[in-house]
């Protein structure tokens, strides 16, 4: 996705089987910045995991919310 973003940090990452890696970053798009968590897969061909359209932006003033939701998960 680095031809639609303008910035990407990558946050983190973790695999989800062997062929697919779920991608945490931060992104930017018209001075706009989100959190991108997203699905990507194995490319074969290219050797290299390639982002899917399995993923959500959520703008990062909603970041607080989205950490209060997921320590829900933690009691």
């Amino acid at each position: 996705m680095a031809d639609f973003w303008d910035t990407e940090e990558l946050l983190g990452k973790f695999v989800k089987n062997s062929r697919e890696e779920i991608h945490i970053k931060k992104v930017s798009k018209n001075t706009k910045e989100y959190i991108d968590i997203r699905t990507f897969w194995y490319d074969s061909n290219a050797d290299e995991f390639r982002p899917s359209q399995k993923g959500v932006a959520i703008p990062l003033e909603f970041a607080a919310e989205l950490k209060s939701v997921l320590e829900l998960l933690e009691q």
